[in-house]
């Protein structure tokens, strides 16, 4: 039986088998209505958390489209998830028979991660928390491949909530494994987190620098621009010095609202940035496109609308042929000729009680049965870790190996050479001495 291919992460899709998607999807959007012979009898299961307009009507949608069925639960607050059943139960019944599918959207980071764990048939993450949207990631690649006809080496913008909002993270993983420029623009207070930064320096080699976004005009007038560049091979890594990056030519700006939702109404968001024409009048704007992985509120002004430039209405229509491409390979209704990705990042067991994840919204910790607390090193040298649904990094002051029941000073050789898989991270002496470890001699 062949294994269960899941879309937790957009990482879990190979470069080959990403390019090979947008020419499936550009198939399919010459005529969505010729489709329906590719899954016939298949049924896809909707379990959203969460309130979604665009995402799941276009899941839906895409579905139906390649004549396949639809379950819906929009509303999990009515589901006996109202009566307190956990997450993995839920996905344990809906995979038994119900569905050959499930697109789940859910406020815990790392949700979609447990889920593909306990279930039966393949798992797509349609938003976990603050933490990716792997479709969405897909379809806003595949707009600016049609639009600009590649990826490798764009400049693109990223504006607005850079810390709450899972889309982007999503996002600039991807345009780093493309090689792309991105220019982060945070609103004030809402910059990428750390974790955000290390993965992307660590796993996909894009080196941030301080930009000198000037040039950029209203849209930069009160951030303090980044510039991620990758740090191999590009003619900007040659700057190594101190000096701020100059941004003077942009392909894409990617706007995005305050995720109030997750971090709450305040003073600062009164005063969000607004892209109208004014501000895409910059020079380096000037032949930028617009995107917004909406929902919008104040950010865009309605007068871009009408500009050619401005394509985010494009970009949600389509979410539905890049959808129908996922649904149907992952239902092996659709077979690609690239292979998947090589490398699979492993995961390793922590023992319930030893350190959780200090991320009070990963599922390991709003999901109090069925836990799989599991770390994925990040490095050994000096050793880290971080966890292995959220991706935050677990704080580690001593580290014990679980055969000899020692416990060593993170930064130690003895520490390093204790095998992954015996590996427990302790906060203090007090914690690993209540656990039944003792210091080295």
């Amino acid at each position: 039986m062949p294994r269960i291919r899941h879309l937790v992460s957009v990482d879990d899709l190979s470069i080959s088998e990403i390019q090979e998607l947008f020419n499936k999807a550009k198939d399919f959007s010459k005529d969505l209505r010729s489709w329906s012979h590719l899954c016939p009898g298949r049924i896809s299961a909707s379990l959203f958390y969460e309130a979604s307009t665009r995402t799941r009507l276009s899941f839906e949608s895409s579905m139906q489209r390649l004549g396949g069925g639809v379950l819906t639960a929009a509303e999990m607050r009515t589901s006996s998830a109202a009566k307190g059943e956990s997450l993995a139960d839920t996905v344990r019944v809906v995979s038994g028979a119900y569905a050959d599918l499930i697109v789940l959207r859910h406020p815990s980071e790392g949700a979609a991660r447990l889920a593909a764990e306990f279930s039966q048939v393949p798992v797509i993450n349609a938003g976990d928390g603050s933490h990716e949207h792997p479709t969405q990631t897909l379809c806003d690649l595949y707009t600016l491949w049609i639009e600009k006809g590649e990826l490798e080496g764009l400049d693109v913008v990223l504006a607005g909530d850079l810390r709450y909002s899972r889309t982007i993270h999503s996002f600039i993983y991807a345009l780093a494994r493309f090689c792309a420029n991105i220019v982060c623009v945070p609103h004030r207070g809402l910059e990428l987190p750390d974790y955000v930064l290390r993965r992307l320096r660590e796993e996909y080699g894009a080196e941030p620098v301080r930009a000198d976004a000037s040039e950029l005009g209203e849209i930069s007038r009160e951030s303090d621009a980044v510039y991620l560049t990758p740090a191999k091979p590009h003619q900007l890594s040659l700057f190594t010095d101190s000096r701020r990056l100059r941004v003077d030519r942009v392909d894409a700006v990617y706007m995005t609202r305050p995720q109030t939702e997750r971090h709450g109404e305040s003073d600062e968001i009164e005063s969000y940035f607004q892209l109208g024409q004014n501000a895409m009048s910059a020079k380096p704007l000037r032949e930028a496109i617009v995107m917004h992985p909406l929902p919008r509120r104040d950010e865009i002004s309605a007068d871009l609308d009408d500009d050619p430039r401005s394509l985010y209405f494009k970009q949600a229509a389509r979410g539905v042929p890049i959808r129908m491409a996922i649904l149907a390979h992952l239902l092996g209704c659709l077979e690609l000729q690239a292979s998947p990705p090589d490398v699979r990042t492993r995961l390793f067991p922590i023992e319930v009680g030893h350190n959780p994840c200090p991320n009070s919204s990963c599922i390991t910790n709003t999901e109090k049965r069925h836990q799989r607390l599991a770390f994925k090193l990040t490095s050994r040298d000096p050793l880290r870790a971080a966890c292995g649904y959220c991706s935050q990094e677990i704080p580690i002051r001593l580290v014990g190996c679980s055969t000899t029941r020692h416990y060593h000073p993170r930064d130690s050789a003895s520490a390093r050479r204790i095998r992954p898989d015996h590996l427990v991270f302790f906060r203090d002496e007090a914690q690993a001495t209540a656990l039944g470890f003792s210091a080295t001699r």
